[in-house]
């Protein structure tokens, strides 16, 4: 849910030379294509980590699973679609109205990864918590937390259906026209969805930290991931944050100078590739390794006296499988404008 990138475009046509003299000739359009580089770069330095690192993290590895390795996969192709539409801005090899059929497919990519993110903190983390409290997931807890992501999933097909709407009527696809109201609908969706993302990571924040704190009572090792869970809550709650003050601008029409916005695209990218790290971080802790209610008995058995009977305590293993990107420089000399997720 990091701020997407999208909004507006130029590009100097098709007369322009293929061979692009003057490219990436204005300091905004550096500083943007330079994001598009770097961030694709991390992303792929992630991806090619996560063959090896799947393998060392043991039952960790739950957390890096498919919606894991998937959301990394779209936020990488998010970024190269971004840097090849710099490019060919650049080049005049497509045209000022070629720029919304691209950003159709980048909003998509990142929006389908920035739920799936979601959906790892929200539900894969909180589950793997459970397993190791209790042994299980409540049935309570795991209806609240899919119906949290149910709710946040149709607000992104909703918001992926209506924002690729508005990029098709203005191309040449559609009318080259402007629907300014359906495109204020938009912005106040998209602010609904960005406000209801940071809620939704509190709550699995709290949660989190609430299994945790009852798992250091029992001095189980998963007690400390306080650290790490509050780390993961906090950078994405900081680009949450960042992102719905970008909506009030939207919402507002304001506008911000390009240094502003290059630097939110940068902090949120950033904030937003934290949050892999952390939660590959977490994957990794040795407590996973540890079966599930087993320091609960050891810690039990601390009670009994060295010379009184003991009993044994079979302990369950029962460990359940479980799962806007930045404001993006535009092109052309203009600024960064819309945030995507």
């Amino acid at each position: 849910m990091a701020p997407r990138r999208g909004g507006g475009g130029s590009s100097s046509g098709g007369g322009v030379s293929s061979t692009c003299p003057g490219a990436f000739s204005e300091t905004v359009e550096q500083v943007g294509f330079a994001a598009d580089v770097l961030f694709l770069v991390i992303y792929l330095g992630l991806a090619i980590t996560l063959c090896t690192f799947r393998k060392k993290t043991g039952a960790g590895k739950k957390l890096l699973g498919a919606p894991f390795i998937i959301a990394v996969l779209f936020y990488l192709i998010a970024n190269a679609l971004a840097m090849i539409r710099a490019i060919l801005q650049q080049c005049g090899t497509i045209a000022y109205y070629d720029w919304y059929k691209w950003s159709i497919a980048t909003n998509v990519f990142s929006y389908l990864a920035g739920w799936l993110l979601l959906f790892v903190v929200v539900f894969t983390l909180n589950s793997m918590l459970q397993n190791q409290k209790d042994g299980l997931i409540k049935t309570p807890v795991k209806i609240i937390l899919l119906a949290i992501m149910m709710v946040m999933g149709l607000l992104t097909c909703a918001a992926i259906g209506l924002q690729s709407y508005v990029n098709y009527s203005q191309s040449d696809l559609g009318s080259y026209s402007t629907n300014y109201a359906l495109l204020y609908a938009t912005v106040k969706l998209r602010t609904a969805y960005d406000a209801l993302y940071m809620i939704s990571v509190l709550a699995a924040g709290a949660l989190a930290l609430i299994t945790i704190l009852a798992l250091r009572k029992r001095r189980s090792p998963a007690g400390d991931l306080i650290g790490w869970s509050i780390a993961l809550t906090f950078v994405m709650v900081f680009w949450s944050i960042v992102v719905l003050v970008w909506d009030a601008a939207a919402l507002n029409n304001t506008f911000w100078e390009w240094e502003t916005s290059a630097a939110l695209v940068y902090l949120t990218s950033f904030a937003q590739v934290l949050a892999f790290i952390f939660i590959m971080c977490i994957a990794k802790h040795a407590s996973w390794s540890s079966p599930a209610g087993a320091h609960h008995a050891m810690n039990a058995d601390a009670y009994i006296g060295a010379d009184a009977p003991k009993y044994e305590h079979n302990a369950g293993v029962n460990q359940a499988y479980y799962y806007q990107q930045a404001p993006v420089y535009t092109g052309a000399g203009n600024p960064m404008t819309q945030p995507m997720r």
